[in-house]
């Protein structure tokens, strides 16, 4: 199987509430850019540069020029890392990552990932409807509701992307640098 999905259950609800939380009271830096080539890869890949309410980062190890260290939100919010962790313990224990990437009201158009190779967890909340998540496995498209069960796949060999959604979506993909 390409793809893992569990369900999201009350407890992880609660955990998810907590980080959601911490994360409105956090500035999280936008990915909006009015220059076609100003914007960090990920975000140009994505299409996020072009909404103006996407935000995005990483809490935990990041490779810089080939480099692993602590992401600047890891250290400033090391608490966010905490609630991350006591997520993957409650919802899916033995998954192994060390960075997450952080998503709030993107709309991810079709890609593949380039830096988190191997599994990736994700999963959504927030006050949002719509906002599936869609996989492309032979060539068709596979819809899933992340606000009722975590997906684990590899996005560095599965294209992928977000559906459209209306009120604040969340979105965290747990993966290992």
């Amino acid at each position: 199987m390409s793809y893992i999905k569990t369900k999201i259950s009350n407890s992880d609800k609660e955990i998810l509430r907590e980080i959601q939380d911490s994360l409105e009271n956090i500035t999280l830096p936008t990915s909006f850019s009015n220059s076609s080539t100003r914007g960090i890869n990920h975000a140009v890949k994505t299409g996020t540069t072009n909404q103006r309410g996407a935000r995005q980062t990483i809490f935990g190890i990041v490779k810089y020029k080939g480099v692993k260290q602590n992401s600047k939100f890891l250290e400033k919010y090391p608490h966010v890392m905490d609630l991350c962790k006591k997520f993957i313990h409650n919802h899916y224990h033995g998954f192994e990552f060390d960075g997450v990437y952080v998503n709030k009201n993107t709309t991810c158009k079709k890609h593949q990932d380039s830096r988190n190779v191997g599994k990736s967890l994700l999963v959504g909340f927030g006050s949002y409807t719509g906002g599936q998540s869609v996989l492309y496995l032979n060539d068709e498209e596979h819809k899933f509701n992340i606000k009722t069960n975590s997906l684990i796949f590899n996005g560095s060999e599965i294209p992928h992307k977000s559906m459209p959604f209306e009120g604040t979506r969340y979105s965290l993909v747990f993966f290992k640098a």
